[in-house]
């Protein structure tokens, strides 16, 4: 996927229970703060749907939240949902 001037591409990977996962990437807009938080304002009403539907460019992909593990996004949007701690570090044990 190629983003413009104006956008930037956000990776995001599900890791299910079975041990399997995708990767999907989506292109979302740089710049205003509006444009931020519309971005945090959608990653949290996705995070927070039940089951998560994501639409390719020729199907819906519909994902039970029961089936998920764990999800990462990157780059770390800027503008971050409402709850999350930050600065943290993964520390490996």
């Amino acid at each position: 996927m190629q983003a413009t001037n104006q956008e930037r591409i956000i990776d995001l990977t599900i890791h299910y229970t079975n041990g399997k996962q995708q990767h999907f990437q989506f292109s979302a807009p740089e710049g205003t703060v509006g444009e931020q938080a519309t971005l945090g304002t959608r990653l949290h009403k996705m995070l927070t749907a039940d089951p998560i539907i994501l639409e390719l460019a020729d199907k819906l992909v519909v994902i039970p939240v029961h089936n998920i593990q764990s999800i990462e996004i990157s780059p770390i949007p800027s503008k971050l949902p409402e709850g999350v701690l930050h600065p943290m570090r993964e520390i490996k044990i």
